[in-house]
């Protein structure tokens, strides 16, 4: 869909004038664009902290050299570029239709005749990336475009030049980790063609499947799978030779991939393909879907079987347990809004925070309650006013997503973590303050942060170990090892709890946070993969998310109980004590990560809500209209101290139509 523009974007990048927005990443943003004769092209701007570097811009002249000459049926061929100018800018051939992630996500997987001729044409355009000297290195279902003649390969703005050697700056890792080679991400100035062949295997299993064949719910569970564990390729026939094919591209040894030559005589295909329809002309952008209104997807899906997408109602069940609550009411799609009437449906959000570009991948809330921070897939940090309910800053500095964020105990300081380094910023003026920490392994990701209660310790898990610091002067006092995840001061600081661990195969451990010294281990007998973990108020729960949540009593390290509802997978979770709020009983919130995609599904949208003394679920909280198949997936939840507001960042799936990520607001009593 083409988003209308912000007030900040540019209308006009070199000769042609911007008509809306088609998407962001790591490198730059992406306007539809026309020029003066009328002829649309995709405009890639490059985002100012890497026009900055000359390093990059000399390694982006040299790609767009390149790119220029690429051609072949199944590429978007690159029309311009001006690698000169204040901010770099190319041109590419504007490709209408559907990605494969939106066809994949709202119709299902393609059968095996359709998979066959999708890699068949991603395999040519392949070959005629490679002939021209470049290697894609982001090849992944959402820069697969369903045109009415075939499947488009886009993005080319990340491509590198096969023997551009040392122009890739150092610790660039570029693409997206779920379709990375190993070698990709372990050494990203290295990448061949043989990397592209890897992306393949993995899009053409998740248009098989519809799940990529190293999926997991964490980017560290995601470099362990793809760096070490065998793809998983069920639904795919065994011995058919799609499930030969994809394989061998999978091969964790680069060597060992077949050349886009082979894949292309292995992908023939004898069959006619389906007709498929003219493309009606591209509407001009609009600010949102109109009810009812037509997808793009639908007015292609012909061309892999018309496949049609299926639609679901979410069920929700009453609260009676904890709260009573009115019917609800229905309301537009993916627009949750406050009710005027004081017997509103608890259910349903009072508020929403929305400003990040991409998916939002860490949330905190202050201590006192007044502030919230996020950070982006976008790789910005947000401050949130939680009383106005409305932005107050935007914090930028950090060149990869930012993983994790928290607040000092003090509430002056906002910690933020991303690949290689940990920044802090000052809450009140939205000034940088420092680069606290900083690292130089390639995979060394921060992707958790945690403040100790007295505010004397910061807590960074970083790839493979867990540093306990000084929050002023970034000096470490203790390394904790340990693949490291969600980590949690207990609430007298003197226990760090963390999950660590290889990532199919984890556990919990807990250390004592003034030496160091490991004190215990939970949940090593399981395979159950946590994502999260916190402490009850009183520190004498600790709760943890994975399949289900898992309740522990910490005096005697067992489990006291497992609570579950419909998400196959809860990846975050929320205490809220007996005394926080008027039902007078302890409350344990969860959400989950994932989306169902063999059809239409509504679960990753809620937040389900138990009873932590029966285990019972109460209730459950809905983003958006119940009634509506809007799907999203809940990332992250947090309490304010009071315990009366819940904050859960959601994020849409793949092909929803004008929602954008936020954070929804709930008011519980």
């Amino acid at each position: 869909m083409v988003a209308p523009l912000a007030p900040s974007d540019p209308r006009r990048v070199g000769p042609y004038q911007l008509e809306g927005r088609l998407g962001a990443g790591g490198m730059g943003q992406v306007f539809l664009g026309s020029s003066a004769a009328g002829r649309r092209v995709a405009v890639k701007v490059v985002r100012s902290e890497l026009a900055a570097s000359a390093q990059f811009r000399a390694r982006f002249a040299r790609e767009v050299e390149a790119a220029l000459r690429v051609g072949g049926f199944h590429t978007a061929q690159i029309v311009d570029a001006d690698p000169e100018a204040a901010t770099p800018w190319l041109a590419a051939e504007y490709i209408p239709g559907p990605t494969l992630q939106q066809v994949v996500t709202a119709q299902g997987p393609l059968a095996p005749d359709a998979v066959l001729r999708l890699g068949a044409g991603i395999a040519e355009g392949l070959a005629a990336v490679h002939n021209c000297g470049l290697v894609h290195r982001d090849l992944k279902p959402g820069n697969v475009i369903i045109a009415d003649d075939g499947p488009r390969i886009i993005d080319f703005g990340i491509a590198q030049a096969a023997d551009a050697g040392q122009l890739t700056h150092a610790g660039a890792v570029i693409g997206t980790y779920s379709y990375m080679s190993p070698e990709h991400i372990r050494t990203p100035a290295e990448v061949t063609p043989a990397g592209d062949v890897f992306s393949l295997g993995s899009v053409l299993t998740f248009a098989a499947t519809g799940r990529g064949p190293f999926d997991a719910s964490t980017v560290l569970a995601i470099i362990h799978r793809v760096t070490s564990e065998e793809p998983v390729l069920t639904g795919i026939a065994v011995g058919s030779p799609l499930h030969d094919l994809v394989l061998h591209c999978l091969a964790k040894d680069p060597a060992a991939r077949p050349p886009t030559s082979e894949v292309l005589r292995r992908l023939s295909v004898t069959a006619p393909a389906p007709p498929a329809p003219a493309i009606p002309p591209v509407a001009p952008p609009q600010p949102a879907a109109p009810p009812g209104g037509g997808s793009p997807v639908r007015r292609r899906s012909v061309l892999f079987g018309g496949l049609a997408a299926a639609t679901a109602a979410v069920a929700v069940p009453a609260a009676a347990v904890l709260w009573p609550r009115d019917e609800p009411s229905a309301g537009p799609k993916g627009r949750p809004r406050a009710s005027k009437s004081p017997d509103r449906d608890i259910t349903r959000p009072v508020g929403e925070l929305e400003g990040h570009r991409w998916k939002i991948e860490s949330m905190a809330v202050s201590r006192d309650g007044k502030y919230l921070a996020t950070g982006g897939y976008d790789t910005t940090v947000k401050l949130w006013d939680l009383t106005a309910r409305r932005e107050r800053a935007t914090f930028e500095g950090h060149t990869d997503s930012v993983w994790a964020v928290t607040f000092s105990a003090d509430g002056a300081t906002v910690y933020s973590g991303a690949l290689k380094e940990v920044r802090a910023w000052d809450t009140y003026s939205g000034a940088p303050k420092k680069q606290l920490a900083g690292y130089t392994g390639e995979n060394d990701f921060v992707t958790s942060l945690a403040v100790s209660p007295d505010g004397r310790t910061l807590a960074v898990g970083v790839v493979g170990r867990i540093e306990l610091m000084d929050p002023d002067t970034g000096r470490v006092r203790e390394t904790l090892e340990g693949q490291a995840g969600s980590i949690a001061f207990s609430p007298d600081g003197k226990t760090l709890a963390g999950i660590t661990g290889e990532e199919s195969r984890n556990g919990i451990r807990l250390w004592d946070t003034a030496n160091g010294r490991l004190l215990g281990a939970l949940g090593d007998d399981k395979s159950a993969n946590y994502s999260e973990v916190a402490f009850s108020p009183d520190g004498r729960t600790l709760i943890a998310s994975g399949p289900g949540v898992e309740l522990w009593d910490l005096a005697s390290e067992s489990l006291v109980q497992t609570l579950t509802d419909q998400h196959r997978r809860i990846d975050c979770v929320g205490y809220r004590p007996a005394d926080a709020g008027t039902s007078g009983k302890a409350i344990v919130v969860g959400g989950g990560r994932f989306v169902e995609t063999e059809k239409t599904d509504t679960v990753g949208r809620t937040v389900s809500v138990w009873d932590a003394d029966s285990g019972k679920l109460a209730t459950t909280l809905v983003v958006g209209d119940p009634k509506t198949p809007m799907r999203a997936y809940i990332v992250r939840l947090a309490f304010t101290p009071d315990g009366r507001t819940l904050a859960g960042a959601c994020t849409p799936a793949a092909g929803e139509d004008g929602i954008e990520p936020s954070v929804q607001l709930w008011e519980l009593p």
